[in-house]
């Protein structure tokens, strides 16, 4: 349009948290533009962000949450017919995915796009172990075994396979943590997230869900 305009970005320091930094920015910009330049006829208006694509993220691992948790406790009803299920499976995604930003807390590396992608993945992954060992709980409970019993029996006749499975599942992801090219670089992050959560879920799964399904689960 012709009007003069300059043209200027904002470094955040290394390790400062994205989110915070632009909120604050922007805070400021707001208070600089009424107090100081509007009186002058000028403006600044922010053209770019960081946050977007941050926010785009946690979107999509929520979505995929969601998304997830309705299709597990979907199928578990089907298939169970067992509203006590519900609730004990859905324990497995928040338990998984808030432990596997400690997880990523113990590597050193910080929640970004790219971890979040890692977790967006994952979240279909995490309820696989607890839908088996809750299934063989359920059918231990139909041969007539108390919830308690039934529970320590279809864990400890499970777990083995659990366990191999979940390794298998991290051998595929776990190379990719000691790449140091530039795509070692990049996919490091996904890797954490992927194989934190899957061992996570696995844990989750054979004492979470078991000590639920004893005091909760029913047979219909």
């Amino acid at each position: 349009s012709g009007v003069p305009t300059i043209a200027f970005n904002a470094q955040r320091q290394v390790g400062a948290n994205v989110i915070k930094v632009i909120d604050g920015l922007l805070t400021q910009v707001d208070i600089i533009n009424k107090e100081v330049l509007q009186p002058r006829g000028m403006h600044i208006e922010n053209v770019y962000r960081e946050t977007v694509y941050i926010n785009s993220a946690i979107d999509l691992v929520l979505s995929n949450i969601y998304l997830g948790g309705f299709l597990a406790i979907l199928a578990l009803f089907i298939f169970l017919r067992s509203i006590s299920s519900i609730f004990v499976i859905a324990l497995s995604i928040p338990i998984s995915i808030v432990t596997t930003f400690l997880a990523m807390a113990l590597f050193g590396r910080t929640v970004n796009v790219i971890s979040l992608a890692g977790m967006a993945f994952a979240v279909g992954m995490v309820v696989d172990s607890s839908i088996v060992v809750l299934e063989n709980i359920y059918r231990h409970m139909q041969m007539g075994k108390t919830r308690w019993q039934a529970a320590v029996d279809a864990t400890s006749e499970v777990w083995g396979a659990l366990l191999a499975s979940t390794v298998t599942t991290i051998a595929v992801f776990l190379p990719i943590m000691f790449i140091r090219e530039q795509a070692g670089q990049l996919f490091q992050d996904i890797s954490i997230a992927i194989c934190s959560a899957i061992a996570v879920s696995l844990i989750v799964s054979i004492t979470v869900i078991p000590t639920m399904s004893a005091r909760i689960l029913r047979v219909s």
